[in-house]
């Protein structure tokens, strides 16, 4: 699926979604860097990512790697889905 015109953000945001929609819950813990390979960023790129999505209450890191998409970033995510 392509997400074109969308920031790196958007589109981690929305490749983690995708992935955790899979999971028992969605709220479930995932690697961080599992979603930044589909979302095409190196390991440093990610953490950034992450780093500011975290600030921004989208996601919560779980340990050095896992990382859980929040109720905000669901809603987030459904926003850019209906663009």
């Amino acid at each position: 699926m392509s997400h074109k015109g969308r920031t790196k953000d958007e589109s981690f945001m929305i490749h983690l979604y995708e992935e955790v929609s899979h999971l028992p819950d969605i709220e479930d813990p995932i690697d961080r860097y599992l979603i930044g390979i589909k979302t095409g960023l190196h390991k440093t790129a990610t953490d950034t990512i992450c780093n500011l999505l975290a600030q921004a209450n989208f996601i919560k890191k779980h340990g050095k790697i896992d990382i859980a998409i929040t109720s905000q970033g669901i809603h987030l995510v459904e926003e850019l889905k209906a663009e």
